[in-house]
């Protein structure tokens, strides 16, 4: 919930949702202690999802691009500027990308500081502590400043701050935090692992039952039981008299371990971010099932990694000159098996769409030199239109007779 101080609305890095949960819900104390990422980061599924998402996205490249006049001439990859390669300076650019997607992921923002050059060029940005940054927005000119706390809270130029949202309401200036909108799940899972961890120490229920087949007063009881305990702490025999028996409580594994209740928050907290309960380990609902890793990767890349790439693409065009842009490579969460891209490459040749150079570039290898000219040709592999091998493929020896037909000489 905003505090305002005259005309300048202030809001808070972790907001009250200004959306109830539901039509006249108490949206009172909504906020707890589980909506700080800190302790958010306790739990093992936030962990893994931001994670996952933070590493997917750091993992892939980031390559920039020239657009030219023409608007139907390909956009050329150009050398990449230090901007994209170190935009900190002081951290690779996975490192730097890592970063990023914590921020956005935990606190639904994530804010940087633009250095610039004589000539007023961004030439690097260092990214803000989330928690100590102050957005305050002007209610009648709407004017957003913005306050870094660790400054002596002092005001920095709007021109200089580097702002990338998450989910965003309309009218607003700032992101919304999944961690805040989670807080109830989030506490959910926390009080279900207190409780689990309460039933291990003996809160839950009792570890064991002392029975007698002969009338025992409350005296006699508290005797036995304490002589009981005693023996269990020192790890010594029990004695017990005659006609008591010890009987330890036993508890089926799943009651023990709540997994469904585990699971049932697994699932929730994975809605959150978008990310496939499979993917962390967590119960695969929905009959979501991939034949390959190709599916996978796709189903992840579209639904799950796509809108965080679009924003940090989008947001890298304001710190870039010209018709510069950047665009991260998203072919290695596309990879096929080794059987599938050898087919996938065969039927590109034989359809004319790449030459064999470019896979070879592609794949790392220096070009053919002369003598593996030759090498190959002694191979005589023949494509279809669809790009199924036919013909002789057993290697032909510079030794072997060459056919009649084919040597009119004799020779």
């Amino acid at each position: 919930m905003g505090l305002f101080s005259g005309n300048v609305e202030r809001r808070n890095i972790f907001p009250e949702p200004p959306v109830p949960p539901f039509p006249g819900a108490d949206m009172g104390g909504y906020v707890t202690t589980s909506s700080k990422p800190d302790t958010a980061l306790t739990i093992p599924t936030v962990w893994s999802c931001v994670d996952l998402l933070a590493s997917s996205v750091s993992s892939l490249p980031l390559e920039t691009f020239r657009r030219d006049a023409d608007p139907t001439a390909v956009p050329r990859r150009i050398l990449d500027p230090k901007l994209v390669t170190a935009p900190d300076g002081l951290m690779t650019q996975s490192e730097w990308l890592h970063m990023l997607m914590v921020s956005l992921l935990l606190r639904g923002n994530a804010y940087g500081l633009i250095t610039r050059d004589s000539m007023a060029r961004p030439v690097s940005v260092h990214l803000l502590d989330p928690d100590a940054v102050d957005v305050r927005v002007d209610k009648d000119t709407g004017l957003i400043t913005y306050w870094y706390a660790r400054k002596a809270n002092r005001q920095i130029p709007t021109a200089d701050v580097w702002h990338v949202r998450g989910m965003t309401l309309p009218g607003k200036q700032v992101g919304l935090s999944p961690i805040a909108y989670a807080a109830a799940v989030l506490g959910l899972d926390l009080s279900s692992r207190d409780f689990a961890s309460g039933f291990f120490q003996g809160g839950g229920i009792p570890k064991a039952v002392l029975e007698s087949d002969q009338r025992v007063n409350q005296e006699e009881a508290r005797t036995l039981k304490d002589r009981v305990m005693a023996s269990l702490r020192g790890r010594e025999p029990i004695v017990l008299g005659l006609g008591t028996k010890y009987t330890q409580v036993q508890v089926k594994p799943e009651e023990s371990q709540f997994l469904a209740t585990q699971n049932a928050n697994v699932a929730q907290i994975c809605r959150y971010f978008r990310v496939p309960a499979a993917m962390v380990d967590g119960p695969a609902g929905g009959g979501m099932q991939y034949s390959n890793t190709e599916q996978r990767g796709i189903e992840f890349l579209t639904y799950s990694l796509a809108n965080w790439l679009k924003r940090i693409e989008d947001a890298y065009y304001r710190l870039l000159p010209g018709t510069q842009y950047v665009k991260f490579n998203v072919h290695q969460l596309l990879r096929l098996d080794a059987e599938t891209q050898a087919k996938v490459d065969l039927e590109r040749i034989a359809a004319k769409i790449v030459a064999p150079s470019e896979l070879r570039a592609r794949d790392g290898l220096d070009p053919m030199t002369e003598d593996q000219k030759t090498e190959i040709s002694m191979v005589p592999l023949m494509l279809s239109g669809s790009g199924r091998v036919t013909g002789n493929v057993t290697p032909v020896s510079n030794d072997a007779p060459v056919p009649a037909a084919e040597n009119p000489t004799g020779a």
